[in-house]
């Protein structure tokens, strides 16, 4: 992540697919495993942060595809909604296994393609305050916003979150504006461009179901913090008269 980074992963849920053409139980999508040759089920990383620099609530995703040795034979990263490759030439970096000088490259009758062996581990890297999933930093300058979005145009959406995890937490647009001043006062930054690796406990790996179900108590906490109380949209206001 950036040296300047305001905020850190809290989570990270998990899932294993080994269906081809399985949906994804966190993100809009289907796996297609015949576009990474020999791959037989894909391992699926949410990393939930309490902020994105322009939202408060952010789920992002890292996919690793392995074949039937749980060799590394493709990845993808989450982008701004959509999903890009993460493992193509000149940008994918790994630690290798027993520091190895080189992938494994192996030929498929006319076709070559590299697979990186059991255990070793792919470098991915976190688009300063937007924290999409990346090869390479020099990929981030696509986004047109990479700077802007962390000044200028920080906190500009407020409490953005998927219905699933607001069913009990309704805000008025004033409270959203909170959140947005928020974001503005606490959080914007210039990014450096400098990346450094950020530390993941190992108790903080979770099915992701579970990941799922704290989502909305996370949500609740960032917003009391603001001073903002979410309400339910059951909740109903009795209005008493005197006459």
């Amino acid at each position: 992540m950036d040296e300047k980074e305001p905020f850190s992963i809290k989570r990270v849920g998990y899932e294993v697919y080994e269906e081809d053409g399985a949906v994804s139980r966190s993100f809009n999508r289907k796996f297609d495993f015949l576009n990474y040759k020999g791959a037989v089920k894909v391992i699926e990383y949410a990393y939930y942060l309490d902020y994105d620099i322009q939202h408060l609530y952010d789920l992002e995703h890292i996919w690793i595809y392995l074949d039937e040795k749980d060799n590394l034979v493709g990845a993808e990263g989450s982008y701004h909604g959509r999903f890009l490759r993460a493992t193509l030439p000149e940008f994918t970096s790994v630690y290798k296994k027993d520091e190895m000088d080189e992938e494994y490259l192996v030929h498929d009758g006319t076709m070559a393609r590299v697979i990186y062996p059991d255990g070793s581990r792919l470098i991915m890297y976190s688009q300063p305050g937007k924290h999409a999933m990346l090869a390479s930093p020099r990929l981030m300058h696509l986004y047109p916003e990479l700077f802007e979005a962390c000044t200028r145009l920080a906190g500009i959406s407020g409490l953005d979150a998927p219905e699933e995890y607001l069913k009990d937490i309704h805000i008025t647009e004033e409270e959203n504006r909170k959140v947005v001043e928020y974001i503005k006062e606490n959080f914007v930054f210039e990014p450096s461009m400098r990346f450094e690796e950020n530390e993941i406990k190992h108790e903080d790996y979770i099915p992701l179901a579970e990941l799922k179900r704290e989502i909305p108590g996370y949500i609740k906490k960032q917003l009391e913090d603001i001073e903002v109380t979410p309400r339910s949209m059951n909740t109903r206001q009795c209005i008493v008269r005197e006459d």
